[in-house]
């Protein structure tokens, strides 16, 4: 009786401490790089319709210096390449600063498949607006959870059906992949790879075809 009591114990209690897979989740994107802007220098390699730009990125210049491009299609970049290239660069400051850490709506986690080397969930991306919330519900989001390190390791979102964002724009094709891996062995996980592609029409007369891969390489920790 007395071993059946205990095995009952053992049961509940670990019934009662299981982790769920929000919980899981959660726990995975701890292992995140929490301050990359602040912590590493970097390369960034960026391939779209316009050519290939190499720049580095180093918080440890003024900060009107950090990005500096260094390439452009192989060759050393002309003034107005550098100009277009700090604008765009002070644009997506202003967007990530305005990022919410959370990426996940929830309740929203629900896991798809699991192996020995990984979790595959589906997730609802959380939304600040209706108009976001509605643009979603078009949308597959998908993340994979490595089991050794545990860290995500793929985001990825693309569209199930047309989305129209607004009067008059239909996207036919929203597709977006982040690729993440530990900086170094038992380190924490920093962006690798950021895939985008978006096809549409505006007005029923502009076209909509982008594509941009980014790659993020050569990371040197920097001291605060």
């Amino acid at each position: 009786m007395k071993i059946h009591v205990a095995l009952l114990v053992l049961l509940l209690a670990s019934t009662a401490y299981a982790e769920t897979h929000e919980e899981l989740v959660k726990r995975a994107f701890e292992a995140m790089e929490p301050d990359l802007s602040s912590n590493w220098s970097y390369t960034r390699t960026s391939r779209n319709s316009e050519g290939t730009f190499v720049a580095r990125y180093d918080p440890r210049l003024p900060e009107d210096e950090h990005w500096t491009l260094v390439s452009v299609d192989g060759r050393g970049p002309t003034d107005d390449e550098v100009e277009a290239f700090l604008e765009d660069r002070e644009r997506g400051k202003t967007n990530d600063d305005d990022d919410d850490e959370t990426m996940f709506a929830d309740g929203s986690i629900e896991l798809l498949e699991e192996t020995d080397v990984h979790w595959l969930f589906a997730f609802r991306p959380e939304t600040d607006s209706d108009e976001e919330a509605k643009f979603m519900e078009a949308v597959d989001a998908r993340l994979k959870v490595v089991k050794d390190g545990h860290f995500v390791s793929l985001v990825s979102m693309r569209n199930t059906d047309t989305i129209k964002p607004g009067k008059g724009v239909k996207i036919r094709k929203f597709e977006t992949e982040l690729e993440f891996a530990p900086v170094y062995e038992g380190g924490p996980a920093v962006p690798r790879r950021v895939r985008a592609a978006v096809q549409g029409k505006a007005f029923l007369v502009m076209k909509i075809d982008e594509e941009e891969d980014i790659e993020f390489s050569d990371f040197e920790p920097v001291g605060k």
